[in-house]
């Protein structure tokens, strides 16, 4: 493999050298080193480094979406897979989990979880999936698996419920057996399907709205996806004919796209408005903040002059202590320390001398005075913009609460669409 890749980077590989040499890796390399249970194999994507990164640097044909396409099928040649397996290739890392079938004891309820005691079951959740564990991930890896799996843009609606029901059962058993030490496969199945239970409402939803969500962006393929969903026979590209299949809600009312685009769209209105007031709060608490820093600012300005003021005030202080001192000797001479060094002045000349000194200090002292007034006034002129941004902020925020918490009703709407679709496609 060290010479799988000759310019990596140039963008000048052919997908067609690529697969040969892919065909090439695959024929030597050995997957079992890998296979952490029989059902189960789990590789580093490094494993495929170099292949990946070959076919990140050529072009692809149309019908693979991504690299992670080709490498799945190409695995799945090479495992041996079926459509009842699963390669789920995630960020680092790739799974091959092969289905396996157990035999389910009982009838009814009791065939759930492959007949075994719920309490048991119950039991193996708390002590390996604490705090809903399995749950969090089982949706970490579902955005994966409808990407790649049972993405509308890959698969029709027929193929997707051919493939859900495995592809979830898959799933769960693959964080079944990463998180637990069971190795019996009939315990290893009845616990996915035990956990798969309490998600499967979630899965189902997220991949509606999914769906909804690249439909109301006028996304061909999920509208075609949707479309196959109608009140009345369809019939596909094919010829190919098909019995009415309504997505139909919980107060049995059938929507077809065009009722769904309609409520989507003001559905996104909607979510576009409650944007626009966040961000709004977000422009208010920024201009806000700016008034504030700014304020701070003049603060500084005001506490440096106040520094420049009471250096002033203590020397004309002293000034005038000296000067009352030479007013009460009568002296013709006086010792007086001139910058740091001590000098005799005549009486009347110091006297003069202070006077003037006093004059420049005063003026330097009515300046500051000056600019202290000034920034007084700005930070007081800035407090009454907070106040009043402060006050527009708090009113918005107000708004925006309300307004989530009583919802639109559109939201009601689209959750009943995601509902309904979620079971259209659930039922099988």
């Amino acid at each position: 493999m060290n010479n799988f890749l000759e310019n990596p980077n140039d963008g000048s590989l052919r997908f067609s050298d690529v697969e040969v040499r892919l065909a090439e890796f695959l024929k030597t390399f050995d997957p079992e080193p890998y296979k952490v249970h029989p059902s189960l194999y789990y590789f580093e994507e490094n494993v495929f480094g170099e292949i990946v990164a070959s076919l990140r640097n050529c072009k692809l044909p149309k019908h693979f979406l991504s690299y992670k396409d080709v490498l799945r099928e190409k695995l799945i040649e090479k495992l041996g897979f079926s459509t009842q397996d699963l390669i789920l290739c995630t960020d680092g890392i790739v799974y091959a989990k092969r289905f396996f079938a157990v035999e389910a004891l009982g009838e009814g309820a009791e065939r759930r979880a492959c007949g075994l005691d719920p309490a048991g079951l119950e039991a193996y959740k708390q002590k390996f999936f604490p705090n809903e564990l399995h749950v969090e991930k089982t949706l970490e890896l579902l955005p994966y698996l409808v990407e790649e799996v049972l993405n509308f843009r890959k698969i029709t609606p027929i193929k997707f419920k051919k493939l859900f029901i495995t592809s979830f059962i898959n799933l769960v058993d693959i964080i079944v057996l990463a998180y637990t030490d069971i190795s019996d496969p009939k315990v290893v199945r009845g616990l996915s399907l035990y956990l798969l239970r309490e998600v499967f409402d979630r899965l189902m939803l997220f991949i509606a709205s999914d769906i909804l969500f690249h439909f109301s962006n006028a996304d061909r393929k999920a509208i075609e996806f949707l479309s196959f969903f109608s009140v009345n026979e369809s019939i596909d590209a094919h010829g190919n004919r098909y019995k009415a299949n309504p997505i139909l809600d919980e107060s049995n009312h059938a929507w077809n796209i065009t009722t769904i685009r309609s409520t989507l769209l003001q559905h996104k209105k909607a979510k576009q408005a409650v944007y626009d007031k966040k961000n709004a709060l977000i422009s208010i608490k920024t201009k806000l903040e700016g008034f504030k820093l700014d304020q701070q600012e003049y603060a500084l300005q005001k506490a440096k002059i106040n520094e420049q003021w009471s250096n002033i005030e203590a020397v004309i202080n002293g000034i005038h202590k000296t000067l009352r001192k030479i007013q009460e000797s009568e002296d013709e001479e006086v010792r007086f320390n001139e910058d740091g060094e001590e000098k005799v002045f005549p009486r009347k000349v110091l006297i003069t001398r202070l006077f003037k000194k006093e004059d420049k200090l005063l003026s330097e002292r009515t300046k500051c005075q000056k600019a202290i007034d000034e920034i007084e006034q700005r930070i007081a002129n800035k407090q009454k913009d907070i106040d009043i941004w402060e006050k527009k902020y708090a009113e918005n925020q107000e708004v925006l609460a309300a307004f989530e918490a009583k919802g639109h009703p559109m939201d009601k709407q689209y959750e009943r669409i995601q509902r309904a679709l979620a079971k259209t496609l659930a039922s099988r």
